[in-house]
């Protein structure tokens, strides 16, 4: 097994708050990126919604045995582009998901 420390340092409240200013603002082509990037991940077996860098974020702090291990190399290969990557792609996916439901719950129909 490998000996990587945790790579995912969780934000502060106010990063959090940051984050999901930036996703909220998003455009056509970010949205079709991120849906890419969701429906690699549920076809690797991942949650519908998810990223595959929230679910290796995950996986390298709630992981067990080989997907712990590949969570931790992919979260520090995908910090190398940008700090603290997990943890933002995650506030990412929680906005994306907060924004739809409220959405729905204002329409009425659920």
């Amino acid at each position: 097994m490998s000996k990587l420390s945790n790579p995912v340092t969780p934000l502060t409240p106010a990063q959090v708050a940051v984050q999901e200013k930036e996703v909220a603002r998003e455009g056509f082509v970010e949205r079709a990126l991120v849906a890419i990037d969701q429906c690699a991940d549920t076809l690797l077996g991942g949650a519908p919604d998810e990223t595959i860098s929230t679910r290796a974020a995950i996986d390298s702090e709630d992981g067990h045995g080989i997907s712990r291990e590949v969570g931790k190399i992919v979260s520090e290969g995908l910090d190398l582009f940008q700090k603290d990557h997990g943890a933002k792609a995650a506030a990412g996916d929680l906005e994306r998901a907060q924004a739809e439901e409220k959405i729905v719950r204002t329409s009425g129909i659920a």
